[in-house]
């Protein structure tokens, strides 16, 4: 086992990744801008929302194993050679942060979710650009040098 991840985690990765975006995507359009109004004006949540939510939960999971699955071989192994090592802690922090969030979407008090819910959408947004990051240092990093 090298540095390269496997191809079915590869493909779980990518695959879980897209639909955890477009999931958590999806949830924001439909809570801040696809709200319908219901009797005596009252705003109503779209019933998109439950289902953007459930489909994001369910991913997750599948997130968490395939994040799991490649600590004992990828990042293990890039940590020893000294490969993308500021992206992939960051990555990993960012992973944690959002699973930390999710459990307090679900468990805290009502007066932290809108707080855990902002932090929970934009560090997702940030790990695209993270994990982006990181994918391209390993390119970059087989470039022949000069």
């Amino acid at each position: 086992m090298g540095l390269r991840p496997q191809r079915w985690q590869l493909i779980a990765l990518y695959a879980t990744a897209t639909l955890l975006v477009l999931s958590g995507a999806a949830w924001i359009s439909a809570h801040f801008f696809m709200r319908s109004v219901g009797e005596g004006g009252m705003e109503l949540p779209n019933p998109l929302e439950a289902w953007m939510l459930r489909l994001h939960g369910i991913v997750a999971y599948a997130g968490l194993f395939v994040f799991g699955s490649m600590s004992a071989t990828h990042i293990v192994t890039g940590w020893r050679l000294r490969r993308n090592r500021w992206s992939g802690v960051t990555l990993t922090l960012c992973l944690t942060v959002l699973a930390g969030t999710a459990l307090l979407l679900y468990y805290a008090p009502e007066d932290w979710h809108a707080s855990a819910s902002a932090l929970h959408w934009g560090l997702g947004f940030a790990a695209v650009l993270v994990f982006w990051k990181h994918r391209r240092g390993r390119q970059s990093s087989r470039a022949p040098h000069p």
